[in-house]
């Protein structure tokens, strides 16, 4: 117990050190993402993580079953990605995530670089959607893979506490509200344990989830938008 509010009180002052990359200091919004990354990482189980992650993956994998292919590369939100282009980004991202976390339990600190944002590939543009959406299947099958392989290994260890925990760098994105109530993404840079990195790709994907809801809904309301 000793141990554990040690290195939490460590991973606090840790925080109080972090700015975004323009050298701002954190929003309440980020600072807030990083207050759960820590404290859920310290009270759920591998177990629970692993199926909390399963989920999430689960639920955007059903919002895609009910998108129209003829609104996939459709702009509803002038200057911003469409829905091929979300998908596209999120398989990119998740099995690059799989990769680091495949580094992390097995006590290795994952080569650079870090997963940048807005990782995606120029196949968002010509794929067939069916290719996409398996792509991104595929990358969430892995991820799943490794955190139940993490879940089984934690329960044979009974939960013994390892000393020396690799990190990985994680860029973290959190989006906030300025004064003039225009919202924008806030960048920085932090240091990572597993089971802290596997819950913030669960939040990749349940934000991705609700972008591509809107994305959506914007697209049946808006029946003549360009595509472009």
């Amino acid at each position: 117990m000793a141990e554990d509010v040690k290195r939490e009180t460590s991973l606090m002052a840790s925080d109080a050190a972090l700015v975004a990359v323009d050298g701002k200091a954190l929003t309440a919004e980020s600072v807030k993402m990083m207050e759960y990354v820590h404290s859920r990482a310290q009270t759920l189980s591998s177990f629970e993580i692993c199926e909390r992650t399963r989920a999430a993956a689960a639920e955007l994998e059903k919002v895609l079953a009910s998108a129209n292919e003829a609104d996939i590369r459709r702009k509803p939100f002038p200057g911003k990605w469409h829905m091929a282009d979300v998908v596209d980004h999120i398989s990119q991202t998740q099995i690059r995530a799989a990769e680091e976390l495949r580094h992390l339990l097995a006590g290795r600190r994952p080569p650079g670089p870090p997963v940048y944002e807005a990782l995606k590939s120029g196949a968002s543009e010509w794929a067939p959607w069916a290719t996409l959406v398996g792509g991104l299947h595929d990358a969430n099958v892995e991820m799943i893979a490794i955190l139940e392989t993490a879940a089984r290994d934690e329960e044979r260890s009974s939960g013994a506490k390892v000393s020396d925990v690799p990190t990985v760098l994680a860029l973290m994105v959190a989006t906030t509200k300025l004064p003039n109530d225009e919202l924008v993404a806030q960048l920085w840079f932090a240091e990572l344990e597993w089971k802290e990195y596997a819950l913030l790709q669960r939040l990749h994907l349940l934000d991705h989830r609700t972008q591509m809801k809107k994305l959506m809904a914007a697209c049946a309301t808006r029946p003549y938008e360009t595509r472009f």
